[in-house]
Protein backbone atom coordinates (compact mmCIF):
# COMPACT_ATOMS: atom_id res chain seq x y z
CA UNK A 1 0.00 0.00 0.00
CA UNK A 2 1.49 3.20 -1.39
CA UNK A 3 0.63 6.72 1.02
CA UNK A 4 1.26 9.57 -0.30
CA UNK A 5 4.18 11.49 2.27
CA UNK A 6 4.58 14.73 0.48
CA UNK A 7 3.72 16.57 3.58
CA UNK A 8 6.40 14.63 5.22
CA UNK A 9 9.67 16.83 5.84
CA UNK A 10 12.87 14.99 5.21
CA UNK A 11 16.46 15.01 5.22
CA UNK A 12 17.23 11.47 4.66
CA UNK A 13 21.10 12.09 4.10
CA UNK A 14 21.26 12.67 8.01
CA UNK A 15 21.92 9.60 9.27
CA UNK A 16 21.43 9.53 13.11
CA UNK A 17 23.96 9.33 15.99
CA UNK A 18 25.23 5.62 17.22
CA UNK A 19 24.35 7.10 20.69
CA UNK A 20 21.49 8.84 21.32
CA UNK A 21 18.78 9.72 23.60
CA UNK A 22 15.68 8.46 21.91
CA UNK A 23 11.85 8.72 22.11
CA UNK A 24 9.84 6.20 21.52
CA UNK A 25 6.35 5.24 22.51
CA UNK A 26 4.95 2.70 24.97
CA UNK A 27 6.86 0.23 27.52
CA UNK A 28 9.51 -1.94 27.11
CA UNK A 29 8.71 -4.48 24.08
CA UNK A 30 6.99 -2.65 22.25
CA UNK A 31 7.53 -2.67 18.31
CA UNK A 32 8.82 0.97 18.05
CA UNK A 33 11.49 -0.59 20.45
CA UNK A 34 12.46 -3.18 17.99
CA UNK A 35 12.44 0.05 15.29
CA UNK A 36 14.92 1.65 17.39
CA UNK A 37 17.25 -1.01 18.01
CA UNK A 38 17.53 -1.08 13.83
CA UNK A 39 18.28 2.87 14.09
CA UNK A 40 20.85 2.92 16.36
CA UNK A 41 23.51 1.25 18.03
CA UNK A 42 23.01 1.77 21.60
CA UNK A 43 19.88 3.86 22.20
CA UNK A 44 18.92 5.31 25.45
CA UNK A 45 15.54 5.28 24.99
CA UNK A 46 12.96 7.42 26.93
CA UNK A 47 8.91 6.06 26.73
CA UNK A 48 6.47 8.32 26.39
CA UNK A 49 2.42 7.16 26.66
CA UNK A 50 1.26 8.66 23.37
CA UNK A 51 2.48 10.13 19.99
CA UNK A 52 2.69 13.76 20.48
CA UNK A 53 5.36 13.16 23.58
CA UNK A 54 6.92 12.05 21.54
CA UNK A 55 7.45 15.09 18.86
CA UNK A 56 7.15 17.43 22.27
CA UNK A 57 10.23 15.56 23.23
CA UNK A 58 12.06 16.22 20.11
CA UNK A 59 10.48 19.67 19.84
CA UNK A 60 11.43 20.75 23.00
CA UNK A 61 15.05 19.31 22.93
CA UNK A 62 14.60 16.30 25.87
CA UNK A 63 15.02 13.74 23.25
CA UNK A 64 17.45 14.23 20.16
CA UNK A 65 15.49 11.77 17.98
CA UNK A 66 11.96 10.10 17.57
CA UNK A 67 10.62 6.82 16.40
CA UNK A 68 7.31 6.61 15.05
CA UNK A 69 5.08 4.08 13.11
CA UNK A 70 3.56 5.56 10.03
CA UNK A 71 2.38 3.30 7.91
CA UNK A 72 1.77 -0.70 8.00
CA UNK A 73 0.87 -2.48 5.11
CA UNK A 74 -2.05 -4.38 6.39
CA UNK A 75 -3.70 -1.49 8.08
CA UNK A 76 -2.38 1.85 6.23
CA UNK A 77 -1.44 4.99 7.84
CA UNK A 78 -1.04 5.78 11.04
CA UNK A 79 -4.10 8.42 10.97
CA UNK A 80 -2.79 10.37 14.51
CA UNK A 81 0.71 10.07 13.39
CA UNK A 82 0.23 11.71 9.78
CA UNK A 83 -1.83 14.36 11.58
CA UNK A 84 0.57 15.46 14.14
CA UNK A 85 3.24 15.62 11.66
CA UNK A 86 2.94 18.91 9.83
CA UNK A 87 2.16 20.53 13.61
CA UNK A 88 5.49 20.75 14.09
CA UNK A 89 8.79 21.96 12.02
CA UNK A 90 10.97 18.59 12.36
CA UNK A 91 12.23 16.47 10.08
CA UNK A 92 12.47 12.77 9.24
CA UNK A 93 16.45 11.72 9.47
CA UNK A 94 15.77 7.63 8.74
CA UNK A 95 13.11 5.40 8.37
CA UNK A 96 13.00 1.61 8.75
CA UNK A 97 10.56 -0.91 7.81
CA UNK A 98 9.62 -3.95 10.73
CA UNK A 99 8.22 -7.54 10.11
CA UNK A 100 5.18 -7.37 12.38
CA UNK A 101 4.17 -10.67 13.61
CA UNK A 102 1.55 -10.91 16.10
CA UNK A 103 1.07 -13.66 18.95
CA UNK A 104 -1.59 -14.23 21.46
CA UNK A 105 -0.09 -14.69 25.27
CA UNK A 106 -1.81 -15.04 28.65
CA UNK A 107 -0.36 -15.72 31.98
CA UNK A 108 0.83 -19.24 32.62
CA UNK A 109 -1.95 -21.79 33.32
CA UNK A 110 -4.66 -19.77 30.83
CA UNK A 111 -6.08 -21.56 27.89
CA UNK A 112 -6.78 -21.12 24.30
CA UNK A 113 -10.48 -21.86 25.66
CA UNK A 114 -10.73 -20.13 28.73
CA UNK A 115 -10.03 -16.57 26.52
CA UNK A 116 -12.86 -14.29 27.11
CA UNK A 117 -11.26 -10.80 26.45
CA UNK A 118 -8.25 -9.92 24.35
CA UNK A 119 -6.17 -6.41 24.70
CA UNK A 120 -3.85 -4.62 21.96
CA UNK A 121 -3.19 -1.95 20.51
CA UNK A 122 -5.81 -0.99 17.56
CA UNK A 123 -3.98 -1.56 14.61
CA UNK A 124 -2.58 -4.70 16.08
CA UNK A 125 -6.35 -5.72 16.84
CA UNK A 126 -7.41 -4.87 13.52
CA UNK A 127 -4.23 -6.76 11.77
CA UNK A 128 -5.42 -9.93 13.83
CA UNK A 129 -9.37 -9.19 13.18
CA UNK A 130 -10.14 -12.72 11.30
CA UNK A 131 -8.79 -14.61 14.14
CA UNK A 132 -10.21 -12.55 16.62
CA UNK A 133 -13.62 -12.79 14.78
CA UNK A 134 -13.04 -16.70 14.72
CA UNK A 135 -12.11 -16.69 18.67
CA UNK A 136 -15.08 -14.92 19.55
CA UNK A 137 -13.87 -13.43 22.31
CA UNK A 138 -14.52 -9.16 23.64
CA UNK A 139 -11.60 -6.66 22.29
CA UNK A 140 -10.46 -3.93 23.71
CA UNK A 141 -7.82 -1.38 22.92
CA UNK A 142 -4.56 -0.81 24.97
CA UNK A 143 -1.93 2.30 24.11
CA UNK A 144 0.24 -0.31 22.15
CA UNK A 145 0.96 -4.06 22.09
CA UNK A 146 3.38 -4.04 24.85
CA UNK A 147 1.43 -2.27 27.17
CA UNK A 148 -1.33 -4.64 26.66
CA UNK A 149 1.26 -7.42 27.16
CA UNK A 150 2.17 -5.96 30.88
CA UNK A 151 -1.53 -5.15 31.83
CA UNK A 152 -2.16 -9.28 31.54
CA UNK A 153 0.75 -10.11 33.03
CA UNK A 154 0.50 -7.63 35.60
CA UNK A 155 -3.55 -8.41 36.06
CA UNK A 156 -3.30 -11.89 37.48
CA UNK A 157 -5.94 -13.31 35.51
CA UNK A 158 -6.14 -16.46 33.44
CA UNK A 159 -9.17 -15.45 31.53
CA UNK A 160 -7.47 -12.74 29.28
CA UNK A 161 -4.97 -12.34 26.81
CA UNK A 162 -2.85 -9.79 25.15
CA UNK A 163 -2.03 -9.69 21.35
CA UNK A 164 1.87 -8.56 21.28
CA UNK A 165 5.54 -9.83 19.89
CA UNK A 166 7.11 -12.43 20.93
CA UNK A 167 9.83 -10.46 22.84
CA UNK A 168 6.91 -9.53 25.29
CA UNK A 169 5.77 -12.67 26.20
CA UNK A 170 9.47 -13.20 27.22
CA UNK A 171 10.07 -9.44 28.94
CA UNK A 172 6.72 -9.77 30.98
CA UNK A 173 6.54 -13.71 31.68
CA UNK A 174 3.58 -14.72 29.44
CA UNK A 175 2.93 -18.02 27.60
CA UNK A 176 2.15 -18.48 23.90
CA UNK A 177 -1.33 -19.41 23.46
CA UNK A 178 -1.23 -18.78 19.48
CA UNK A 179 1.85 -17.75 16.85
CA UNK A 180 1.71 -15.70 13.91
CA UNK A 181 -1.92 -14.61 14.17
CA UNK A 182 -1.68 -11.37 12.01
CA UNK A 183 -4.08 -11.36 8.67
CA UNK A 184 -0.94 -11.03 6.52
CA UNK A 185 2.46 -13.21 6.65
CA UNK A 186 4.03 -10.41 4.72
CA UNK A 187 3.21 -7.84 7.75
CA UNK A 188 5.78 -4.88 7.59
CA UNK A 189 5.41 -0.79 9.43
CA UNK A 190 7.61 1.69 8.35
CA UNK A 191 8.79 3.39 10.98
CA UNK A 192 10.12 7.26 11.12
CA UNK A 193 13.28 8.29 13.04
CA UNK A 194 12.26 12.33 13.36
CA UNK A 195 14.70 15.32 14.79
CA UNK A 196 15.10 19.04 14.89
Amino acid sequence: METDYSREKCCIEKAPAEKAVVACQGVRGAYSQKACDELFALPDIMYFGDFESIFKAVDQGLCEYGVLPLENSTCGKVREVSELMPRYDLRTVRSVRIDIRHDLMALEGATLDGIREVYSHEQALSQCGRYLSLLGVKVTTAPNTAAAARLVAESGRTDIAAIASEDCADIYDLKVLASDIQIKDDNQTRFICIAK
